[in-house]
This record gives structure tokens, sequence and C-alpha cells, in this order.
């Protein structure tokens, strides 16, 4: 077993083999498929997981790849831009391996109890007359540090990915790359909608 390091749990990329890496992002994109239908989301871009009722299981499949796939695509071309020798597993990758944390978190957006909890303080909001929910609230804080822990660790492996497949050091490839993906996942919500 490897040595895990805190730089080995925010940069998986440099420790581990890439096509280990590639089959553990590809089995998690593909269970999010029916996890996205158990709790009626889709992933429209990267980053960005939506209401999404349908039937059809196959209905999720389109969306979730164009998300996943134009970001690969996207940031392979700036990768080779900015490192003529960008591989694209190593941008797959990135990609595939920095949503595993929103993908984990999908099914907690089923537990009635987080939904209740959200539900009670909201109420609580509207009429501070009653008792103060102390329970709803500390589940809906905990909820919340969650989503944001997991979206902080994912971005942070999203980047490292980047940074570590394209060798960029210069803050204004970071900055480029910010914007490209930013445009890129709003281009995907556009798509997808």
């Amino acid at each position: 077993m490897k040595h895990m390091t805190l730089k080995t749990i925010f940069n998986p990329f440099e420790k581990f083999d890439e096509k280990i890496l590639l089959a553990i992002g590809i089995i998690f994109f593909i269970i999010t498929i029916p996890l996205s239908y158990f709790t009626e989301s889709c992933f429209i871009s990267i980053y960005r997981i939506a209401p999404f009722k349908t039937i059809h299981l196959y209905d999720l499949i389109i969306p979730t790849f164009i998300s996943f796939a134009a970001m690969i695509a996207v940031l392979f071309l700036l990768g080779k831009v900015f490192y003529r020798k960008t591989r694209l597993i190593d941008i797959a990758n990135a990609v595939l391996i920095s949503q595993i944390p929103l993908i984990i978190l999908i099914p907690l957006e089923k537990f009635d109890f987080i939904k209740q909890s959200i539900e009670t303080v909201t109420n609580y909001q509207s009429h501070p007359t009653e008792i103060f929910p102390f329970v709803d609230f500390l589940v809906m804080i905990l909820f919340t540090i969650a989503n944001i822990g997991c979206l902080i660790y994912s971005v942070a492996i999203f980047y490292n990915g980047f940074k570590t497949a394209t060798n960029i050091k210069k803050w204004q490839q970071t900055v480029i790359f910010c914007i490209v993906t930013f445009l890129t996942v709003i281009l995907c919500q556009i798509l997808n909608n």
C-alpha cells in the first residue's frame, strides 16, 4: 500500500497509475447514471447537478456524457496549447476523478431527514416564535459543510490534475484555465437545457 500524504489526497495524479485512475473514474461515471435516476437529478455540466425527472435511464446518459466529454475535449485542447506533450488520459483523469466527491454527495439529496431538517429551519425563519429547531439546524449546517467541503476538494483535484497534466507554472495560465473551465460549464448547461 502506497503511503498517503495530504499532497496525495489533493493530487492523486502524481502518485497513482493513470490507468487505475481512469478505471476508477469510469466506474464512478457509470455509477452516476443510476444514482442520478434514483435522485431525479442530472449533471448538466460538471459542477452543476440539476433536477431531472425521466422514466428512461438512458435519457440521463446523453447530458451526463456531454458534460464530461465536453470538458475533457476543451481542456485537452487547452492543455495542448500550454504543453504539447499533454495526454488525453491525464485530462480525462483530472475531470473524472475530480467529480467523485460530488457523485458521492448525490444520494444525500434523497434522505428525507435532511430535506425535513432544511424545511424545518426554513419554516422557523418565517415563524421565529416557535422553539428553535437545534437538531434540524445542526443537520442543515453539517449537510452544508459537507457540500462546500466536497466542492472545494473537487475543485482542488480538478485544478491539480490539469496542472499535473499540462505542467503549467504561470499565473496567467491558471487564469486562462479558470476562464475556459467557467465558459465550458456554462456552454454545457446551455446545451443540456
